[in-house]
């Protein structure tokens, strides 16, 4: 079994097993409601962005064959504008060589600290060393590389999630993305994420490949021995022990064929295993509304009008025709492209087109039109060239900026329960090793600041409104400028809002120094300001 604990309970009497174990059903149960009031809007999501992906989201049986609908669909645009929000979702959210995440002390410890003290100094030192450790942890494991077959297309979709843990046998720490039909989960009393369940359905053959050292039920080893192919039912399940309000707790219990085989607790930012992010979620209900739900409106009618454009298309380049025999013409069937159709002989002409046009221009200009409103709810809308004229430059940053500010909305809740609980899993698994050394300030430890892109984009608008006010003041008042901006923290502002880390700046004395080299040189002096003539 998967070591995720710290300590397991003591034996406990058999009627508290026995009402764990209903327990754990019952929750589990109710976590399958929560999927089953949004699983059609989850498969046909699922036919519009990843076609040929099984669409069997559902956790109680094993995995059914693929529905061979594929042709049925087309339009082929719910694909692409899928990975290109996945796409966005990494570089915002999960920027590669940025850390996504930065430690930081509570605003009540810093209170504390003088500016400049030796204390406020070290911790400033030690902060980065902390990060360094943690995403280092981030990088040597797979995670990155799991990110696109995670957020692809599921993220679309508005729920998605991973299983972090550490295999062992010093090996780097192993993330995994969870499907949807493994994943059942129900929102707590305080309408965030609660329960949540990982169902696998295993080949009896194969179970000891998951669960190696698990004492099993004798009616499981008795359906492993008699059947080989036959599906063991495992389930990995957590919720929130409320009879502790004010403690990071959780249960954890771990069932095969619904029966209760392991349970323990956990505690402590970042001893949960599976992680669970959503997009635009509301506290009733617990999937995500990602932008491919929204937009399943769209797509339907997308999909239509391109069908019956592919249609005419058909009929314009190879049109239908009559040719005299002793049939009469008959239309009540349609008409098919390049088929002949017999009509009374004796009529006008020989052998006729039967094609009667059509507006193919009305489908193309919907088409686009449409296709225009899904890339907007998927955040894929980059800024376009309008007309002959291209954008100046800060038009460009204006649409950008913009861009950032909307994906920051829904992205608020996405960077909590996904890359700011994922910087605490690698922090607690780090810390359970003894790799982490924790960082204290008055006894008071470090908590994890956000960086999501709703701040980068208000960083963004502020560099943006400080150079277009400092190209004025320049312009208008060239002469005071000079005297009224302090130059070198007016940069170091800049930088820090930029999250910039590769230009180097001077101390502001040697700075100082260099401008008054430089000033005296362009005025014809001496190097360094040296006494004498000109």
């Amino acid at each position: 079994m998967i070591d995720m604990a710290k300590t397991s309970k003591p034996a406990a009497p058999d009627e508290t097993l026995k009402n764990l174990e209903r327990e754990a059903n019952s929750r589990l149960q109710d976590a399958r409601g929560q999927k089953d009031l949004v699983v059609k809007d989850l498969q046909e999501s699922y036919f519009f962005t990843r076609p040929r992906l099984s669409r069997d989201v559902s956790s109680r049986s094993a995995p059914s064959k693929r529905i061979e609908d594929v042709d049925d669909l087309a339009t082929g645009i719910g694909p692409e504008v899928s990975e290109d929000f996945a796409t966005e979702l990494i570089s915002a959210f999960f920027p590669q060589n940025v850390r996504w995440a930065e430690s930081t002390a509570d605003a009540a410890v810093l209170a504390g600290i003088e500016e400049n003290s030796a204390e406020m100094n070290d911790l400033k030192k030690l902060l980065p060393v902390y990060d360094a450790t943690v995403f280092a942890a981030i990088n040597a494991s797979n995670f990155n590389a799991e990110l696109a077959t995670s957020l692809d297309p599921d993220a679309s979709l508005g729920t998605v999630a991973w299983w972090i843990d550490a295999p062992g046998g010093g090996r780097p720490y192993r993330a995994e993305h969870v499907p949807t039909r493994e994943l059942e989960f129900n929102v707590g009393p305080d309408g965030e994420i609660d329960d949540r369940f990982r169902v696998r359905h295993v080949t009896a053959s194969k179970i000891r490949s998951v669960l190696p050292d698990q004492e099993l039920p004798v009616d499981v080893e008795r359906k492993i021995q008699s059947n080989s192919k036959a599906k063991i039912e495992i389930a990995w399940g957590f919720w929130r022990d409320w009879s502790k309000p004010h403690d990071d707790e959780w249960i954890h219990v771990l069932l095969v064929d619904r029966k209760l085989v392991h349970h323990t607790t956990l505690s402590g930012f970042g001893c949960l295993p599976l992680i669970i992010a959503r997009l635009s979620p509301d506290k009733l209900h617990a999937w995500g509304n990602g932008p491919a739900i929204k937009s399943l409106q769209e797509f339907r009618i997308l999909d239509v009008i391109t069908a019956a454009t592919q249609d005419h298309v058909d009929l314009a380049l190879s049109p239908p025709f009559a040719y005299p025999d002793d049939g009469i013409l008959n239309f009540e069937g349609g008409l098919e492209s390049g088929k002949g159709y017999p009509k009374r002989p004796g009529q006008r002409g020989e052998i006729e087109k039967l094609y009667f046009g059509g507006d193919a221009d009305l489908g193309f200009y919907t088409v686009a039109d449409l296709e225009k409103k899904v890339r907007r709810k998927f955040f894929a809308d980059y800024p376009e060239q309008r007309g002959d004229t291209p954008p100046s430059a800060t038009q460009w940053m204006d649409e950008m900026v913009r861009s950032q500010r909307r994906i920051g909305t829904p992205g608020l809740k996405f960077w909590r329960e996904g890359p700011y609980e994922v910087f605490r899993r690698f922090e607690y698994l780090l810390d359970k090793d003894g790799k982490l050394d924790p960082i204290e300030v008055n006894g008071s430890k470090i908590t994890v600041t956000p960086n999501n892109p709703a701040t980068q984009a208000q960083d963004a608008q502020k560099l943006q409104t400080a150079g277009n006010l400092l190209n004025a003041i320049k312009g208008y008042f060239p002469v005071t400028s000079q005297a009224a901006i302090d130059e070198m923290s007016t940069i170091e502002n800049m930088k820090r809002l930029s999250k910039d880390e590769v230009i180097t700046l001077r101390d502001k004395e040697t700075a100082t120094q260099l401008v008054q080299q430089i000033l005296t040189q362009a005025a014809g002096g001496p190097e360094g300001g040296d006494n004498g003539a000109s």
